[in-house]
């Protein structure tokens, strides 16, 4: 009898013991994105520092949620506030400063419960919108390009923290690195520099293949991050990665279509099996999986979301860049457009366990004001671990 009880005890004991490695196996990170306010202010402190208070729902969303699912990292691709205008500051770039240290101090919490942020800068962090950059509209759809060397600088300076890893090229100012994490590797790449607006440099993707190529021969799981989509759903149809827009008449440039750059930028995410891209700037939530790789629009955060391109809410339908449909033909899975095509506010919690990568979306389709306005939206299966990510047709 004593020693039945010793084997019971014996054997009860490593349970728990698996329960716990098995705990510690599962790596988790939030993204989110796309927190800028509206930009209507006369003060850099006005319209709540141009941040949008919905993010201070996320924070305490992503703080409650991290106590029975404990994560690692938080992604943020970008427009972290509205940036833009010098208002009441000496120049563009010192306002920037105000609103990204605001902005630091609402996800404060988060990084006080041991949480990495890793983050890279948007459109609204890199441009000059007051006058001292001639800005000109380029099309009905399109203004032309005017960054801010010092906006750059001011965003490293505030970010320093969350911008560390394996650094990219020289011209990607400091806002193009890599890093591994549980198990994982991220790539986080700016489509903002001094000569580059939604896209990606060929020395930018030359590094990418490069890293990528490494992360592949460690058998890492493999996610990306950047700020624009690639196949745009939303609001951004005409400046995301693909750029199509053939009325397009600045920069010595009778109309301009990037759709062959984009292409090469999937390939290599096809290539080095990569699981999912995560960006922002539709101010929407959408998830689509292009020939093998999830593409996963996180920008959920804004105070007026976009609607999805073609929705019974959009009145700028872009019937160009799919060639006449609303979204993209090449998706297999185009959520939320094949079921409620409603805009979303929220964020999403990404598992890792073993080689199968989970994804869930807690959001609301009114504007969240406390914790419990979000709720669970949909989850997905982004690989089963049972073999490499298939890419290719599907």
């Amino acid at each position: 009898m004593k020693r039945l009880a010793i084997f019971i005890t014996v054997f009860l004991l490593l349970l728990v013991a698996a329960g716990c490695n098995a705990e510690d196996e599962i790596f988790r990170f939030a993204v989110f994105s796309d927190s800028r306010g509206q930009g209507k202010a006369d003060t850099c402190a006005g319209d709540n520092f141009g941040v949008s208070r919905a993010l201070d729902t996320i924070v305490k969303s992503v703080l409650i949620k991290n106590v029975s699912h404990p994560m690692k990292l938080a992604l943020f691709p970008g427009d972290m506030m509205s940036g833009g205008w010098k208002r009441d500051a000496v120049s563009v770039a010192e306002c920037n400063r105000i609103q990204l240290l605001h902005w630091r101090e609402v996800v404060k919490p988060i990084l006080d419960a041991g949480i990495r942020f890793s983050v890279t800068a948007g459109n609204h962090e890199a441009v000059a919108s007051d006058g001292s950059v001639p800005r000109v509209m380029c099309s009905g759809h399109s203004s032309s390009y005017t960054p801010s060397a010092d906006n750059f600088k001011v965003f490293r300076e505030v970010m320093a923290d969350m911008l560390q890893g394996r650094a990219g090229p020289d011209s990607d100012l400091g806002l193009t690195y890599s890093f591994d994490m549980g198990g994982c590797h991220f790539a986080v790449l700016s489509a903002y520099t001094m000569s580059r607006n939604n896209s990606f440099s060929d020395a930018t993707l030359d590094w990418l293949d490069r890293d990528l190529a490494k992360a592949k021969a460690k058998g890492l799981i493999i996610f990306m991050a950047s700020h624009p989509p690639a196949f745009p759903g939303g609001g951004h149809m005409w400046d995301s990665l693909p750029s199509f827009d053939p009325d397009y008449a600045c920069d010595h440039l009778k109309g301009i279509d990037r759709r062959q750059d984009r292409d090469r930028f999937w390939d290599l995410l096809k290539k080095h099996n990569v699981v999912a891209y995560f960006c922002g700037h539709e101010h929407n939530i959408q998830v689509q999986r292009v020939e093998g790789v999830w593409q996963v629009v996180s920008a959920g955060l804004t105070t007026r979301l976009y609607p999805l391109n073609g929705s019974p809410w959009d009145t700028q339908r872009n019937t160009i860049l799919y060639d006449g449909r609303f979204q993209n033909p090449r998706a297999s899975v185009t959520w939320p457009w094949d079921e409620t095509k409603k805009a979303y506010w929220g964020w999403c919690l990404v598992t890792v366990a073993g080689k199968k990568v989970t994804m869930d979306f807690i959001g609301s389709d009114v504007l969240p004001t406390k914790e419990s306005d979000l709720k669970p939206l949909k989850s997905f299966t982004l690989t089963d671990g049972a073999s490499p990510p298939k890419t290719g047709p599907e």
